[in-house]
Protein backbone atom coordinates (compact mmCIF):
# COMPACT_ATOMS: atom_id res chain seq x y z
CA UNK A 1 0.00 0.00 0.00
CA UNK A 2 1.26 3.28 -1.00
CA UNK A 3 1.85 6.13 1.25
CA UNK A 4 2.13 9.92 1.62
CA UNK A 5 5.42 9.66 2.26
CA UNK A 6 6.06 7.38 -0.89
CA UNK A 7 4.63 10.22 -3.26
CA UNK A 8 6.15 12.71 -1.48
CA UNK A 9 9.53 11.11 -2.70
CA UNK A 10 8.42 10.18 -5.73
CA UNK A 11 7.62 13.76 -6.69
CA UNK A 12 11.03 15.14 -5.65
CA UNK A 13 12.25 12.29 -7.74
CA UNK A 14 11.04 13.87 -10.58
CA UNK A 15 11.75 16.69 -10.29
CA UNK A 16 15.45 15.84 -9.86
CA UNK A 17 15.33 13.66 -12.98
CA UNK A 18 13.50 16.48 -14.86
CA UNK A 19 16.40 18.95 -13.91
CA UNK A 20 18.80 17.03 -15.65
CA UNK A 21 17.28 15.78 -18.77
CA UNK A 22 20.23 15.82 -21.40
CA UNK A 23 19.66 17.84 -24.40
CA UNK A 24 18.50 15.54 -26.57
CA UNK A 25 14.78 15.75 -25.24
CA UNK A 26 13.35 19.33 -26.89
CA UNK A 27 12.78 22.05 -24.91
CA UNK A 28 8.91 22.30 -23.81
CA UNK A 29 7.07 25.88 -25.27
CA UNK A 30 3.79 27.51 -25.29
CA UNK A 31 2.61 25.24 -28.55
CA UNK A 32 3.48 21.86 -26.51
CA UNK A 33 0.95 19.03 -25.26
CA UNK A 34 2.41 19.79 -21.50
CA UNK A 35 1.21 23.54 -22.17
CA UNK A 36 -1.97 23.46 -23.29
CA UNK A 37 -3.03 20.49 -21.00
CA UNK A 38 -1.98 21.71 -17.69
CA UNK A 39 -3.39 25.06 -18.73
CA UNK A 40 -6.87 23.64 -19.09
CA UNK A 41 -9.83 24.18 -16.28
CA UNK A 42 -9.73 22.05 -13.10
CA UNK A 43 -12.16 19.57 -12.54
CA UNK A 44 -14.49 18.95 -9.56
CA UNK A 45 -12.02 17.31 -7.51
CA UNK A 46 -7.99 17.38 -7.57
CA UNK A 47 -7.73 13.91 -8.35
CA UNK A 48 -10.05 14.46 -11.27
CA UNK A 49 -7.56 16.78 -12.24
CA UNK A 50 -4.95 14.78 -11.74
CA UNK A 51 -6.02 11.91 -13.61
CA UNK A 52 -7.49 13.75 -16.95
CA UNK A 53 -3.95 15.61 -16.76
CA UNK A 54 -1.58 12.88 -16.26
CA UNK A 55 -3.75 10.48 -18.54
CA UNK A 56 -3.59 12.85 -21.15
CA UNK A 57 0.24 13.50 -21.15
CA UNK A 58 1.17 9.85 -19.71
CA UNK A 59 -1.14 7.17 -20.23
CA UNK A 60 0.07 3.98 -22.17
CA UNK A 61 -2.01 5.27 -24.92
CA UNK A 62 0.66 8.30 -25.00
CA UNK A 63 3.28 6.44 -26.77
CA UNK A 64 5.32 6.66 -30.05
CA UNK A 65 6.36 3.80 -31.83
CA UNK A 66 9.38 2.73 -30.15
CA UNK A 67 7.39 2.71 -26.58
CA UNK A 68 9.06 6.42 -25.76
CA UNK A 69 5.94 8.85 -24.10
CA UNK A 70 6.06 11.25 -26.20
CA UNK A 71 5.28 14.70 -24.70
CA UNK A 72 8.41 14.37 -22.79
CA UNK A 73 9.79 18.20 -22.53
CA UNK A 74 12.75 19.78 -20.83
CA UNK A 75 12.50 23.49 -19.51
CA UNK A 76 9.68 25.35 -17.17
CA UNK A 77 7.67 25.04 -20.18
CA UNK A 78 7.88 21.15 -20.37
CA UNK A 79 8.98 18.99 -17.12
CA UNK A 80 9.14 22.06 -14.61
CA UNK A 81 5.37 22.99 -15.04
CA UNK A 82 4.29 19.34 -13.98
CA UNK A 83 6.95 19.47 -10.98
CA UNK A 84 5.47 22.52 -10.41
CA UNK A 85 2.46 21.65 -10.10
CA UNK A 86 2.84 17.97 -8.61
CA UNK A 87 4.32 20.00 -5.79
CA UNK A 88 1.27 21.83 -5.27
CA UNK A 89 -1.04 19.37 -4.18
CA UNK A 90 -2.15 17.98 -1.07
CA UNK A 91 -2.62 14.26 -1.50
CA UNK A 92 -4.37 14.02 1.20
CA UNK A 93 -7.66 12.01 -0.04
CA UNK A 94 -6.27 10.41 -3.32
CA UNK A 95 -5.90 6.76 -3.98
CA UNK A 96 -2.08 6.94 -3.27
CA UNK A 97 -1.41 3.41 -5.04
CA UNK A 98 -2.70 4.35 -8.87
CA UNK A 99 -0.86 7.63 -8.03
CA UNK A 100 2.10 5.99 -7.67
CA UNK A 101 1.81 3.71 -10.94
CA UNK A 102 1.36 6.98 -12.59
CA UNK A 103 4.46 8.57 -11.16
CA UNK A 104 6.47 5.74 -11.74
CA UNK A 105 5.31 5.23 -15.07
CA UNK A 106 6.85 8.97 -15.71
CA UNK A 107 9.58 8.32 -13.66
CA UNK A 108 10.73 5.31 -15.61
CA UNK A 109 10.33 7.35 -18.85
CA UNK A 110 12.44 10.41 -17.23
CA UNK A 111 15.50 7.72 -16.31
CA UNK A 112 15.28 6.42 -19.69
CA UNK A 113 15.90 9.68 -21.28
CA UNK A 114 18.28 9.70 -19.00
CA UNK A 115 20.56 7.28 -21.04
CA UNK A 116 19.77 9.00 -23.98
CA UNK A 117 22.30 9.35 -26.68
CA UNK A 118 23.23 12.90 -26.36
CA UNK A 119 24.32 13.52 -29.86
CA UNK A 120 20.80 14.11 -31.70
CA UNK A 121 17.64 15.13 -30.60
CA UNK A 122 15.41 11.83 -29.06
CA UNK A 123 12.60 12.33 -32.14
CA UNK A 124 14.77 12.41 -35.02
CA UNK A 125 15.99 9.10 -34.01
CA UNK A 126 12.97 7.45 -35.21
CA UNK A 127 13.13 9.67 -38.27
CA UNK A 128 16.65 8.73 -39.16
CA UNK A 129 15.76 5.32 -38.93
CA UNK A 130 12.86 5.21 -41.05
CA UNK A 131 14.54 6.61 -43.71
CA UNK A 132 17.51 4.36 -43.72
CA UNK A 133 14.89 1.13 -43.65
CA UNK A 134 13.46 3.63 -47.13
CA UNK A 135 16.60 3.84 -48.67
CA UNK A 136 17.61 0.75 -47.85
CA UNK A 137 14.22 -0.63 -49.26
CA UNK A 138 14.35 1.46 -52.11
CA UNK A 139 17.77 0.52 -53.42
CA UNK A 140 16.74 -3.33 -52.92
CA UNK A 141 13.82 -2.88 -55.08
Amino acid sequence: MSTLATVKLLVKEIGILSNSLSDAVPKGSKDDKIWSVMNTEECDTPHETFNRRFDALFAEDCRDSDGRLHHVRQGKLGMGLIVSYLSKINWTDFPLDLVELKLRRLITELKHLQQADVSRPVRSLNVMARQAVSTTCATWA
